[in-house]
């Protein structure tokens, strides 16, 4: 859980049912919060809008997520190494 959630439901046990207005302070403004960001989140974004026909079909896919740093990173050092054992194997030879 996150700290926000974890001040939301002490505010609410300790502000609203117990009687601290410090507690209820806090707890309106972790709700504001929390609002604020569920009225800024992004809009889903349409790519296709239109009616079909009787016996057309549409596919449905999901794009893969691009990779996170650490993938990034992984990636990266992982062709380094084969690289190098590349390298240190055509000397040898």
């Amino acid at each position: 859980m996150s700290i926000i959630s974890d001040l939301r439901r002490r505010a609410l046990t300790k502000g609203v049912f117990g009687g601290s207005r410090v507690w209820l302070i806090l707890g309106v403004a972790a709700w504001a919060f929390r609002a604020l960001k569920w009225a800024l989140r992004p809009d889903p974004k349409t790519v296709y809008k239109g009616r079909l026909l009787l016996g057309e079909t549409m596919v449905l896919t999901h794009e893969p997520a691009p990779p996170t740093r650490r993938q990034r990173r992984k990636a990266k050092k992982t062709e380094r190494r084969s690289r190098n054992r590349a390298d240190r194997r055509s000397g040898r030879a």
